[in-house]
């Protein structure tokens, strides 16, 4: 391998996470205001700080997808084509996808991975760890910029690509939402592309509370952090930690469990320079998440027109591959 190569495909992510929070936090209405998950990871410190969070021995999804991959990556590495390009949507740590790309070296197939991330600092450290490895079939780069940036960007792409969904980023929604989010990808995808999702479909909430509430470093602080980055985005000091109160709330909804961060305001509050004022009691979510089993899993695919090319259980928890491409 030689020197890493990072590619900047859209506009500065910084804007972008400005436009967000612009959206969701100071344009809609008390009561409907988020924080988007995006800034929880919007920066190194952030992103270090989740890679520790996931080296806890509470965080079972992490070490569960890594075995994952480990025993089916063989299997799964056969239904990728030599000349494939992979795409890693939010990379963060590349030790959970290297079990993958070792399987394609083995089989000597020649693979292009792009890992995908908002920082370019953690592309380059995380693909460092890639370089060592001194593959010879799979070449490693990185992708510098967002998910709305890697669709445009990959549209000029003519080999087949496989999208990596590592970690539960998508199918980890309400129903109806976790189903508009894979049609955007479904409708990026051309009949030659697949995408492999990886999900954490605990049933049990005593386990999902226990590993997104652990001691420092742990979810609690990332959302804390993504709160104080969100005033240095927008430029004001809307957030003050004194006025507001942070809590996980876990709970089963339709026989799924969900577990979601609150914000909630102890006192009136305000920020004029950005227009922003909380009532107390007002409170702001964040990013919440939805444990589907493979049932769920499969109605979404159908409802979002995915057709289920494979699926892989974790053979040490309740974590699952799902392999798809666009339904005909």
């Amino acid at each position: 391998m030689t020197d890493i190569e990072i590619v900047p495909i859209g506009r500065p992510v910084a804007s972008q996470l400005r436009e967000k929070l612009e959206a969701s936090l100071l344009e809609a209405a008390p009561g409907q205001r988020t924080l988007p998950s995006a800034v929880l990871w919007g920066d190194d410190v952030a992103l270090k700080l989740y890679e520790q969070y996931q080296a806890l021995p509470e965080v079972y999804a992490t070490r569960d997808e890594t075995a994952l991959l480990r025993r089916w990556g063989a299997d799964i590495s056969r239904h990728i084509a030599s000349g494939s390009v992979l795409i890693d949507l939010g990379c963060g740590d590349v030790n959970k996808v290297k079990p993958l790309l070792d399987a394609l070296e083995a089989a000597g197939k020649a693979i292009q991975y792009y890992a995908l991330d908002l920082s370019d600092h953690a592309l380059r450290r995380n693909l460092a760890k890639l370089r060592a490895m001194a593959y010879q079939h799979v070449c490693c780069s990185g992708l510098w910029g967002t998910f709305d940036d890697v669709r445009t960007w990959a549209a000029n792409e003519a080999r087949p690509i496989v999208y990596l969904s590592l970690g539960s980023i998508f199918g980890n929604d309400e129903f109806d939402i976790a189903v508009r989010d894979l049609r955007v990808w479904r409708d990026a995808l051309r009949r030659q592309d697949l995408m492999l999702l990886g999900v954490d479909g605990s049933p049990d909430p005593d386990q999902v509370w226990k590993s997104l509430n652990t001691r420092v470093p742990g979810v609690p602080h990332l959302v804390e952090h993504g709160l104080a980055l969100s005033n240095a985005i927008l430029g004001h000091e809307w957030y003050r930690p004194h006025q507001w109160q942070l809590a996980g709330v876990c709970k089963k909804h339709d026989a799924v469990c969900t577990h979601q961060w609150v914000v909630t305001a102890v006192e009136d509050n305000a920020c004029a320079p950005l227009g922003f004022r909380a009532a107390k009691g007002e409170q702001i979510r964040t990013v919440k998440w939805f444990r589907w089993g493979p049932d769920g899993m499969r109605r979404q695919f159908d409802a979002a027109g995915l057709e289920l090319v494979g699926s892989w259980p974790s053979p040490t928890g309740p974590v699952y591959e799902y392999l798809v491409r666009p339904g005909q």
